[in-house]
């Protein structure tokens, strides 16, 4: 496709014989996004790429649709719902291939805008109403068809972006159609409601797709954030891996509920936290600026969007609600957080040294262990997070040599301190303990550190 777009500027005199052939696919810099490659590089400006696209409409639109065609698990897996009927009360499904011709021409003029890096002025949270539970608790954030429809095809055309302009080091074109329909399809962004005639945003519901407590931004801004950031790596797993580090050093769970005072407080914004707020911290009137977040739920629907930017698909798991991220990484591998909130659990967080966030994950025979809806409540809800203390069994971090610090100091012993009763009782027994030799570990990490008069100072 990008090679038929430069012969294009080309034949329509925009760039000259000589820049023609120092745009040649063999010398495009892989690192350099393609629009900022050219007006950088003092090809043509960005009115002439504005112009041009203006004016070649029929033509780009020809070059979008063909690649689209050649690659057909794409088009197959980008659906629009809309029109309900009784077999689909949320929308019929429609895909790629039945839109209308209007459609299909929104979105190819969204890509090359994004290809041009002409950007689509998307407000960074779209107007919105919400809709409260019986309890007063927020159940959606709704937005209107007409800007929801906007919101998505910026996502799809930023996306397929993302796989032409090699922003990335893996392809969408080696995914699979479940992996692909989980970027594309649009009730993995909203769920169509007739009565109301809104796309709404859901944090959870188990009969629906459940999005997690956030509300979708600019994907561009947002995609620009991880890249800035380097947060983006070599492998989708290193990706993942930096942004839990991000999470792990900037987010702080917010102290509200599910309600929208609390979300206005924190967030100014009164359905669920925007993507890009959360990204670039809003500030309390008493405290400084902070990455704020609406707990497991708010945190697994940030995951979903942010990565979502990089072609990394994220699913929402619940389980004794609460909210877990699943990410769909191949057909043979499925990989979990035992709770959304273990980035930045109060155990793992601060540690010395520091975990690898990556140890974080775990596999989906481990996660089904633990998760398996056949088990009972109870096992259920006591493996939620368990994960995280398995890690701070490991590495002891500074939280537990802090309350083993004031277990000490109240002449408490193992058993009776606040080690095992607060921390581990409900998920890892006295004997698991005694077998990773913990209280031993636990006592020459102590001594190693400088002794409690030291660990006390510790963050």
């Amino acid at each position: 496709m990008i090679p038929e777009l430069i012969n294009r500027l080309y034949e329509t005199n925009i760039i000259s014989k000589n820049d023609l052939t120092n745009l040649t696919p063999l010398k495009k810099d892989y690192d350099n996004k393609f629009g900022n490659f050219l007006v950088d590089k003092n090809y043509l400006t960005k009115k002439d790429l504005k112009r041009f696209s203006k004016e070649n409409q029929d033509y780009l639109f020809g070059l979008f649709n063909e690649w689209l065609i050649n690659h057909s698990k794409i088009p197959n897996a980008i659906i629009w719902r809309e029109n309900p009927s009784k077999e689909n009360p949320n929308g019929t499904p429609l895909s790629y291939r039945l839109w209308g011709q209007d459609k299909k021409r929104e979105l190819s003029i969204k890509f090359w805008k994004t290809i041009f890096d002409i950007l689509p002025g998307l407000n960074e949270a779209p107007q919105s109403t919400i809709n409260l539970s019986e309890d007063g608790t927020v159940y959606s954030t709704d937005i209107k068809p007409d800007d929801a429809w906007i919101y998505y095809i910026t996502y799809v055309a930023h996306s397929i972006r993302v796989e032409i302009d090699r922003l990335v080091h893996w392809s969408i074109l080696r995914y699979n159609f479940n992996q692909l329909e989980y970027l594309y399809d649009s009730s993995t962004f909203f769920e169509y409601f007739k009565s109301d005639d809104v796309y709404s945003i859901i944090r959870y519901d188990k009969s629906l797709f459940s999005h997690g407590a956030v509300t979708l931004g600019d994907p561009i801004r947002i995609y620009d954030f991880i890249d800035n950031g380097k947060l983006i790596g070599m492998t989708r797993w290193g990706t993942i891996g930096r942004f839990l580090g991000w999470c792990r050093d900037e987010l702080v769970h917010f102290k509200g509920e599910n309600k929208p005072e609390d979300y206005k407080k924190y967030w100014q914004y009164e359905g669920y936290p925007p993507v890009e707020r959360i990204l670039d911290g809003t500030k309390l009137p008493d405290k400084g600026v902070e990455h704020y977040t609406a707990g497991c739920f708010g945190t697994t629907g940030l995951m979903r969007n942010v990565l979502r930017t990089i072609n990394i698909p994220v699913l929402l798991e619940e389980r004794c609600g609460h909210a877990m991220p699943h990410f769909v990484y191949d057909t043979t591998h499925e990989f979990y957080l035992s709770h959304g909130d273990d980035p930045y659990n109060s155990l793992y967080k601060h540690s010395t040294p520091k975990f690898i966030p990556l140890e974080l994950i775990i596999n989906h025979d481990k996660f089904d262990e633990w998760f398996n809806k056949n088990l009972s409540n109870e096992t259920i809800c006591n493996n939620v997070g368990r994960h995280a203390l398995e890690l701070a069994v490991e590495y002891i971090p500074n939280g537990i040599l802090k309350i083993y610090c004031d277990d000490i100091s109240k002449g408490k012993s193992p058993e009776e301190g606040r080690i095992y009763n607060e921390v581990f009782r409900d998920h890892i027994s006295p004997s698991e303990l005694k077998l990773f030799g913990f209280w031993e570990r636990l006592k020459n990490k102590t001594e190693s550190l400088g002794g409690c008069e030291y660990i006390q100072n510790l963050e």
